[in-house]
Parts: C-alpha cells; sequence; structure tokens
C-alpha cells in the first residue's frame, strides 16, 4: 500500500477505532487544525519481521490521532494466509494496538478504561489476529491518553496453529476463535494429576475452560485461576478419553480471537501419607494427601480440652478445610494455606477437605496445646459476665447457653480492642446476629428465647494476629 492510501485509510477507518491519524510536521507554520493534503504528507511505516523485536518511541513528533490527541508509531508485518499472529508491546506506556488490511480494521486491543494507570502502566500489551490472506498488514501501536509518551518494544511472532489432531499430556497448541466455543478430544495414557491452561493472546478475549468426560458430562470448570482473565484446571486423570471446551466466560459471542491450550503431567514426589478416614496424629508433623475431588475426612481424640491447631497448604488448587463446623480461614500469601485454631473438648473431632471439583497435593498438620488461662469458649452463664481472651488466630469463639427460663434476653460482647460480632444459634440454625448495637464496635442481641441450649458465637471482624480481651455476658431483662 503506498504511504498516501495508508493515510487516507487511517483516517477513515481509525475514526471507529479512536479518530483520525495525521502526521504532524515538525516545522515552523501556523498551527494546523485540519488534516493535510495526502500530497503533502509522508507516513513511513517500519517493517516488522517474525519472531524479531524493534524498539520504537511516542513523541509529540508522532502521528496524531484527532479525536482524543494520542500518538502513535505505524509499522508493517507480512503475512500468509492461515498464520496466527501475535503482537506484543511492551514498555511504560499503557499501549494500544490496531490492526489494519487494506484500509480496513481488522481487530484492536480493548482499552480498560477503569482500570488505574498504577495497575496498567508498564504492562505489555498483546494482540492477536489470524492472517486470511497473504499480504501486508498495518500494525498501529498509539498510546492510551494525550500524556502517553516514551519508548516501547514491539515484538511479532507467529504461532503454529492447531492442525485437528487429538490431545495428549504434555502438549501445547494454538487456536483462534470466530465465536461460539471449541472442543477438543484429550487421550489420557497414564493415571496421573495434570494441569490444563488456557490463556489467551490478546486482554479482550476471557478465558473459560471446561472438562467433560467422553460422553459430555462436566467434570469441572474454571475462569480465572490462571492469572488475570485466563483460565486453569488442575485435576487428577484416570487414563480414557476425555473433552476439553474452550470458549469466553463473557459470553460465547465474544469468544474472538487467539489463545493457547496447555496440558502438562504435575509430577507428585513423594509418598502419600494420609488416605481418606486416616487418624491424624497432632505432633505438628505435616502428612502428605491427595486431594482428588471427592470430599476427605479425618479424625483425632482429646482426653482432655486443648488449643487445637489444624493447617492444611494446598499445592495448586483451594478446598474448603473445615474441623468440625468450624471454617478454616487464611493464612500466609497463598489462597491454599488455611488453617483452623480453637479450644476443642474432650472427646473424637472431624477434620474435612471438600468444596472443589479440583484435584492436587496437600499438605496436613495438627498440634494440641494447653489451653491457656482466661481463653474464649465453654459455659456461658446467665448474670455471670465472662472476661476472656480471643486467642492468636483465632476468629471466634463458641459458648454454649442453656436457657432455664423462657423470656426476653439481652446478651452484650465488648471490647476495647476489636470489632465484636455476635452469633446466636439453636439446633444449628441461626436465631439472630448482631455487629455495632452495643456502641461503638461492640455487639448486643436482645432476644426472646425458650427454653433450651443455645450456641452464642462471639466473633472478631478485626485482626486476630494477637490475643485480644473481650467481656461476654447475658441478662434476663
Amino acid at each position: 500500500m503506498k504511504p498516501t492510501t495508508l493515510f487516507a485509510a487511517l483516517l477513515g477507518v481509525l475514526v471507529g477505532a479512536g479518530g483520525a491519524i495525521y502526521y504532524a510536521k515538525n516545522v515552523s507554520s501556523p498551527a494546523i487544525d485540519k488534516p493535510v493534503s495526502s500530497a503533502s504528507t509522508t507516513l513511513a511505516a517500519q517493517a516488522l519481521t517474525l519472531g524479531q523485536s524493534v524498539s520504537g518511541e511516542l513523541t509529540s513528533k508522532s502521528f496524531l490521532n484527532l479525536s482524543d490527541g494520542v500518538r502513535s508509531s505505524l509499522f508493517d508485518v507480512k503475512a500468509e494466509a492461515g498464520q496466527i499472529i501475535k503482537i506484543s508491546v511492551s514498555g511504560p506506556l499503557r499501549p494500544q494496538i490496531s490492526v489494519l488490511r487494506n484500509g480496513e480494521l481488522v481487530t484492536r486491543s480493548q482499552r480498560c478504561e477503569d482500570c488505574p494507570d498504577s495497575e496498567t502502566k508498564g504492562q505489555t500489551t498483546t494482540l492477536g489476529f489470524k492472517a486470511d490472506f497473504n499480504d501486508t498488514y498495518q500494525v498501529v501501536v498509539s498510546g492510551f491518553n494525550t500524556s502517553s509518551y516514551g519508548p516501547f518494544q514491539v515484538t511479532v511472532d507467529t504461532l503454529k496453529a492447531y492442525t485437528g489432531e487429538p490431545l495428549s499430556a504434555d502438549q501445547t497448541i494454538h487456536d483462534w476463535a470466530l465465536g461460539g466455543q471449541k472442543r477438543y478430544r484429550l487421550t489420557i495414557d497414564k493415571d496421573g494429576l495434570y494441569s490444563l491452561a488456557m490463556k489467551a493472546e490478546q486482554s479482550s478475549l476471557d478465558a473459560y475452560l471446561k472438562l467433560m468426560d467422553r460422553r459430555g458430562m462436566e467434570l469441572a470448570s474454571d475462569d480465572d485461576s490462571a492469572g488475570g482473565t485466563d483460565a486453569r484446571l488442575q485435576m487428577y486423570l484416570k487414563a480414557g478419553d476425555y473433552i476439553v471446551q474452550a470458549s469466553s466466560a463473557m459470553g460465547s459471542q465474544n469468544f474472538q480471537g487467539g489463545f493457547s491450550l496447555e496440558i502438562k503431567p504435575e509430577e507428585m514426589t513423594g509418598e502419600i501419607e494420609l488416605k481418606n478416614g486416616d487418624s491424624l496424629s497432632l505432633d505438628g508433623e505435616g502428612k502428605t494427601g491427595l486431594f482428588t475431588g471427592e470430599t476427605q475426612t479425618y479424625s483425632f481424640t482429646l482426653s482432655e480440652p486443648k488449643l487445637v491447631t489444624v493447617q492444611m497448604d494446598a499445592q495448586g488448587f483451594q478446598a474448603s478445610l473445615e474441623v468440625d463446623s468450624s471454617t478454616a480461614s487464611q493464612y500466609g500469601d497463598e489462597a491454599g494455606q488455611q488453617r483452623v485454631r480453637g479450644v476443642l473438648a474432650a472427646g473424637e473431632h472431624q477434620v474435612k477437605i471438600s468444596g472443589s471439583s479440583q484435584a492436587g497435593l496437600f499438605t496436613l498438620s495438627a498440634t494440641a496445646d494447653e489451653v491457656p488461662a482466661n481463653a474464649g469458649g465453654g459455659v456461658l452463664l446467665v448474670g455471670e459476665p465472662r472476661q476472656a481472651l480471643m486467642l492468636q488466630g483465632i476468629t471466634s469463639d463458641s459458648y454454649l447457653l442453656n436457657v432455664r427460663q423462657a423470656g426476653r434476653y439481652v446478651i452484650d460482647m465488648t471490647s476495647p480492642i476489636f470489632d465484636t460480632y455476635l452469633v446466636l444459634r439453636k439446633d444449628g440454625q441461626t436465631v439472630a446476629e448482631d455487629d455495632d448495637s452495643g456502641g461503638d464496635m461492640n455487639a448486643r442481641l436482645e432476644v426472646q428465647l425458650e427454653v433450651g441450649e443455645y450456641e452464642v458465637k462471639a466473633m472478631s471482624l478485626g485482626s486476630y494476629e494477637q490475643d485480644m480481651e473481650y467481656e461476654l455476658s447475658v441478662q434476663r431483662l
């Protein structure tokens, strides 16, 4: 395409992509308030070579977008019909990319108008397109706004297109979506732990991945577990045939653009020491188990009340950890790190891992220590206020309240240190709950109670990284 033709194409087509572009010459002449004529304008597009990077820079002399004032640089890339082309632009900008052929807009990256500059500045912008013709395509690299200036690197690669063969373990394919959904047959030769990742070649494609058995029954699905808008499944698969379905979390009509599918076996090192139904030792030593998506239950027995800590470190997946009816809270930096800590009565207790269709290895440990003086939990008596400590790492203390006379009662939880929260339960059902009705950050419940046993849960809505004092009381009105 001649430079003058490219200028006309940009002038006409990029109005839809954000406005027309013209080249503002650095000459001592009156300010230009309209596009210069094609006869006085030269648009020099720099050639891009597949597999290589070139440097560029947006300055006040770069092509100007008359609609919103952003600056742009122009490049040419030669492509063959059927090739999947990936364009990556890195640098301190928030770069935008558009691709044209013969003056027609092929595709462009989507601008995130609401994304804070601190989250997107310096990130690499990628855009993929499938060449339908043997031709030269024009690549336009633009700034995000009028203040977007500076150097950048643009890289153009070609990705090997998927040819339709069944997928197997330890394989990566590249394919192109034109709406709808895409399905692939996956053959697994050996029982084991596998990961399936779907990564988009441009930010506008929100990857959604689904795994089904050979009959089309869903086994698991995922949206964003690979980071950003990419999807990832980690599953324990038995030898056999499966169906992998790729689509968009934003709907099938938005499943447009290039993406990759990667299937690889995950190494399982060491011995699997825990089996479903095993008893846990309370010596703090971590033991390895394999979660396959089915609920797993373990148990331990206490001869007297103890301060018990149960921790789970899951590798590559997330599941729920419970001890009796207490749900774990996250600790550390990883979502798979969970902990339950509390004072437990003498007797047998259950540890349950559940709530995930994904799979992976985990380490489970448990300790039992002496109960500190004044630790929260136990029996709460009407008319006898309880001064207690919510121990480090504990988010709630559970009390048994035996109501011997029906009537109206007030339950107060106060603390000078943290934001208190009360939950009253009977027969496993919540009767009432409150946050700040006691004034400031103190909780208060005023309820009509019948004769019977109730559970009072005294909870913290703030930090629980240290022992914290509070008072709990029940009075009959």
